[in-house]
């Protein structure tokens, strides 16, 4: 309480800055292959910050390095914030992993 100049006592509400934190449930990370032998690894790009460049670049060149490894180039259209559902049921369907990137 604060009083005034006019010796009335006067009462002020404090918001908290920080907002009210919501409980995230952990989720446990995606099991980690052991080797890149005949798995289909998608190279998905956010398209910022020159992102399709380096991802395409990843590409092309990763089955030289992992021989019989096969990549997909994607590039996820919307925003990195937003969701592409259609683009992650295809990557579960398809992919044996994912190499996923923004430049920025």
């Amino acid at each position: 309480m604060e009083q005034t100049d006019s010796g009335q006592n006067s009462t002020f509400a404090v918001l908290n800055p920080c907002g009210i934190e919501k409980d995230v449930p952990p989720v446990s990370l995606a099991p980690r292959i052991t080797n890149l032998d005949n798995k289909t690894i998608y190279c998905v790009s956010q398209f910022v910050g020159g992102a399709d460049g380096f991802l395409q670049k990843i590409t092309d060149l990763l089955p030289l390095y992992a021989p019989g490894a096969k990549t997909v180039f994607k590039h996820k259209e919307s925003t990195y914030m937003s969701d592409d559902q259609p683009l992650w049921d295809e990557i579960r369907k398809e992919a044996d992993a994912v190499i996923y990137g923004c430049g920025a």
